[in-house]
């Protein structure tokens, strides 16, 4: 379905941001939930601990995504670079099946002497779990150099994900988030009516379900567990978002969701932030 032509092997690396931002807009609306300045923010952070040599022990070395999409492909992109693995949890196994097909047709013709299981570890689980979730990382010996988290939007699910992450980051590494500027603290309302009005029937609200926005409960849950936690004030994201063509392009769909509280429109400087983290 995506094996187009994207240029020569040298065209692509002399220009890696618009080959996977071309790849990014071919994907339809459901597995492309980031914005593209947020898709390219997380290229740059990735591209920053590279430049700073982050990458040394790549035996050891991973990239944690929890939620899968657009995300995935720049992820990916990395991991198969710099030769380490990326770890993705999402519930979906058939949204994983999806975009391994298209990461087959875009990333592995260009990687052609990688094999994508080698580098993608994909588990279709909480990613909270004891047993098969982030916590697994550590019996694998593993270090996480950036986690990117964007699976289920509630607080108690974000803060459970990011206490299991902190013990593994390397120093230096760097927690992102998505949907940043949420507010749900044990169920995402807003989806919840979102299915309630598809079937017919009326909103609820529920009480005592508001945290403090999500990139405030993660700074404050970050601090006690390092010397020193850095706001990167959302990378080249809050920089370049207002411009970003995304809003405009799925702007019927984003007016219906800030209708129903799932886009919140008010506020998107903070949908996407991150810190650098050291020990």
């Amino acid at each position: 379905m995506y094996d187009f032509y994207f240029g020569t092997p040298e065209e692509i690396e002399n220009d890696p941001e618009k080959w996977l931002l071309t790849i990014k807009r071919m994907l339809p609306r459901w597995p492309n939930g980031i914005p593209d300045s947020e898709y390219l923010a997380l290229y740059e952070l990735l591209l920053s601990l590279e430049k700073e040599g982050a990458i040394s022990n790549k035996a050891e070395t991973v990239i944690v995504e929890t939620g899968s999409g657009a995300s995935t492909v720049v992820l990916l992109y990395f991991a198969l670079k710099w030769d380490i693995e990326l770890y993705t949890w999402d519930i979906s196994s058939t949204k994983l099946s999806y975009l391994r097909g298209l990461l087959t047709d875009t990333l592995m013709k260009h990687f052609s002497e990688k094999n994508i299981f080698n580098h993608w570890k994909y588990v279709a689980y909480d990613s909270k779990s004891e047993y098969v979730g982030i916590p697994l990382l550590s019996e694998l010996g593993k270090k996480v150099c950036l986690g990117f988290f964007d699976s289920d939007h509630t607080w108690n699910n974000l803060r459970g994900e990011i206490s299991a992450v902190c013990p593994l980051m390397m120093d230096g590494g760097i927690v992102a988030i998505d949907d940043g500027n949420y507010r749900y603290k044990n169920v995402n309302s807003a989806y919840i009516n979102m299915l309630r009005t598809r079937v017919g029937v009326g909103p609820v609200e529920i009480e005592g379900n508001e945290s403090a926005p999500f990139w405030e409960e993660v700074e404050a849950t970050l601090k006690p567990c390092f010397k020193n936690v850095k706001n990167l004030e959302g990378g080249s994201y809050r920089k370049n978002y207002k411009e970003d063509i995304f809003w405009s392009y799925y702007q019927a769909d984003r007016s219906n969701m800030a209708d129903l509280g799932m886009e919140k429109l008010g506020d998107l400087s903070h949908r996407f932030d991150a810190w650098k983290v050291c020990r």
